[in-house]
């Protein structure tokens, strides 16, 4: 036996321990339950109003259980826009990481974001538009969205400056945000239909027009 204020021997530190790892797994697994739900209501109706209760209903659990995870429907969404865009990253950064020059890297980052699948998938709708609704209301939890995005260009960048691929007359955070910002733009009126010509913007004309963008005078074909 302890002795009250003597302080906590390993037996209780690893209690402990394997408690608040458990909880911590727990609370994962549910939390993945609800976010697994809110995919299922995207991909069905393309759109973000369904309700909190409704996520519940299609994961079977419980509105308490929700409330212990989630503190509103915004930021189960965001949670799921978190996933998305670290998956979706991650298969990117093989591509980029495959390649040995910033040119082939950058080819390879546009090539793979606009011809990504996730595009095609019904839920992409639903989850424009609350990333839309994010940019109004939480702009900073917005911006964190695609703050990956914009690393991944600007560790490119970064090369292609040192070793005289890019330009060097536009700051690499600039042409990080313009290269970025152009693919989610075309990609959101890709997912709506919208402003769709014959023939469309495929990711050859995205690779030309970037490259145009960034490549140094000595470096263009």
């Amino acid at each position: 036996m302890t002795e009250e204020g003597a302080g906590t021997t390993q037996w209780q530190e690893r209690t402990v321990e394997r408690s608040l790892k458990d909880a911590r797994e727990r609370a994962i697994t549910r939390g993945g339950m609800f976010i697994a739900a809110a995919v299922d209501l995207l991909r069905t109706t393309g759109k973000a109003d369904f309700t909190v209760q409704e996520v519940v209903d299609r994961a079977g659990l419980s509105l308490r259980s929700f409330y212990q995870y989630f503190a509103t429907k915004d930021d189960l969404l965001l949670a799921l826009v978190e996933e998305t865009v670290q998956l979706h990253l991650a298969t990117i950064r093989q591509r980029v990481d495959a390649e040995d020059t910033p040119r082939a890297k950058l080819e390879a980052y546009v090539t793979a974001l606009f011809g990504s699948p996730e595009t095609d998938d019904p839920a992409s709708r639903g989850m424009i538009l609350f990333q839309w609704h994010l940019a109004a209301t939480r702009t900073d939890e917005f911006a964190a969205t695609i703050a990956p995005y914009v690393a991944t260009v600007s560790a490119v960048l970064d090369q292609g400056v040192a070793d005289g691929t890019f330009r060097d007359d536009l700051a690499v955070p600039v042409m990080a945000d313009l290269v970025t910002h152009t693919l989610v733009s075309i990609l959101d009126m890709r997912v709506f239909g919208v402003n769709q010509r014959d023939p469309a913007v495929s990711a050859d004309d995205m690779v030309r027009w970037c490259m145009a963008g960034v490549l140094a005078p000595g470096a263009r074909d």
